[in-house]
């Protein structure tokens, strides 16, 4: 359980044991999660600070000052690179605050919406950016490829837009064809008749 704590000075006329060293307190007791500590011996337990002023934090018996708390236990958000400690969104194996899940594209937040997401290089786009951005274009009509391609030319083409440049018939099959400038053509626009 995680536990912010005040550390108010604690005086009681019953026996106070100290939680770090289990000795008694005579004089002052610092308090954190309903444990009792020497004032010397109220310190971080991993830079050793004194936590007599400030915030305390505590997780499993143990007591943190808030940078290492934050350091160890508090989630990073991906896009801003600050602890999370409120809202926290989950995805990709990453942890973002909600306002910061957004479409690597457009900005359009993911959370609180009933919007999906797709991944890239590490990165979130929403349909029409990932469709716009990510997916390959056709060299014919430049427009995204969403099915199925055919590749040519070292560049990738719908199959409907493969088509001769001259008659614009289509290559489907086992058609054959030539390059005119970058561009096919069939072989009866080329001047070659198939024997």
């Amino acid at each position: 359980a995680i536990v912010v704590s005040s550390q108010l000075p604690y005086s009681m006329s019953e026996t106070m044991i100290c939680t770090a060293c289990h000795g008694p307190i005579t004089d002052r007791a610092m308090k954190a999660a309903d444990k009792l500590y020497h004032e010397d011996h109220f310190l971080c337990c991993v830079c050793t600070t004194s936590l007599k002023s400030g915030t305390v934090y505590t997780k499993n018996s143990e007591l943190y000052c808030e940078s290492d708390y934050m350091s160890k236990f508090a989630p990073v958000c991906a896009r801003c690179d600050q602890y999370i400690t409120q809202e926290c969104v989950r995805a990709m194996d990453k942890t973002w605050h909600p306002e910061h899940f957004q479409c690597y594209g457009c900005l359009v937040q993911f959370s609180g919406s009933s919007m999906s997401y797709r991944e890239k290089d590490s990165h979130p786009y929403c349909d029409n950016c990932y469709t716009d951005t990510v997916l390959p274009k056709c060299r014919g009509c430049n427009k995204p490829i969403t099915d199925r391609a055919l590749k040519a030319f070292d560049t990738q083409w719908h199959v409907t837009c493969f088509v001769c440049m001259e008659c614009k018939t289509t290559f489907e099959g086992s058609k054959n064809f030539y390059s005119v400038e970058g561009q096919p053509v069939c072989g009866p626009c080329y001047g070659v008749t198939d024997q």
